[in-house]
C-alpha cells in the first residue's frame, strides 16, 4: 500500500501544468526581450565600429552598415551595392526581431559624419528599441514610447466627446 495511486499521479501532473502555464509565457517574454537588447546593442557597436574604421582611414576607405530583417553587414565601400564583399562581416538576427527605418549607412573619413541620418528600430512582441545616428555622426540608443492601443483609443475619444481638437 505503499506509493502513489492514480488520483495523487493525476494531482501531481496538474500542479506541474499549472506552475508551466504561469512560467513559459514569462520566460518566452524575458528570451524575447534580451534578444532584441542583445541585438540592438550589437548593431548599435556595429555601426560605431564602421563609424571608426572609416575616420581612421582602415584600408583607405569607408565603411558602412546594411540592415535587413534577417542580419546586418558591417562593410568596406562607398555603398552596400559597390562593395568589396570578401570584407564583409556578416551578423544574423533571429526570426522574432523586425527591423525597420534606416537600412543603409555609410560615414564619410576623417569626419565620420553618416550619409543618411534617422532611427533604426527594432521590435520583437511588444517591445521596441531605436538607434538614432544623427547629422554629427552620434550613434545612440534612443527611447520608444510603447505602443499601448487601448490608451491611443483613450485619448482619442477624450479628445473628440466634446468636439474640441
Amino acid at each position: 500500500m505503499h506509493g502513489l495511486n492514480f488520483i495523487e499521479t493525476l494531482l501531481v501532473i496538474f500542479i506541474i501544468s499549472i506552475l508551466l502555464a504561469f512560467i513559459l509565457p514569462i520566460s518566452l517574454d524575458f528570451y524575447k526581450n534580451q534578444q532584441l537588447r542583445t541585438h540592438t546593442q550589437g548593431i548599435l557597436q556595429t555601426l560605431r565600429r564602421a563609424q571608426l574604421k572609416t575616420m581612421s582611414v582602415e584600408l583607405d576607405s569607408k565603411f558602412g552598415v546594411y540592415i535587413a530583417n534577417d542580419n546586418y553587414i558591417l562593410f568596406k565601400g562607398n555603398s552596400f551595392a559597390a562593395r568589396d564583399i570578401q570584407f564583409d562581416e556578416v551578423f544574423d538576427l533571429p526570426q522574432i526581431i523586425t527591423v525597420s527605418g534606416l537600412s543603409e549607412i555609410v560615414f564619410s573619413r576623417l569626419e565620420g559624419k553618416p550619409n543618411i541620418t534617422g532611427d533604426i528600430v527594432l521590435h520583437s512582441g511588444n517591445e521596441s528599441m531605436a538607434i538614432n545616428v544623427n547629422n554629427l555622426g552620434t550613434v545612440s540608443l534612443v527611447p520608444v514610447a510603447p505602443s499601448i492601443p487601448q490608451l491611443t483609443q483613450l485619448h482619442y475619444r477624450w479628445r473628440n466627446d466634446d468636439g474640441v481638437e
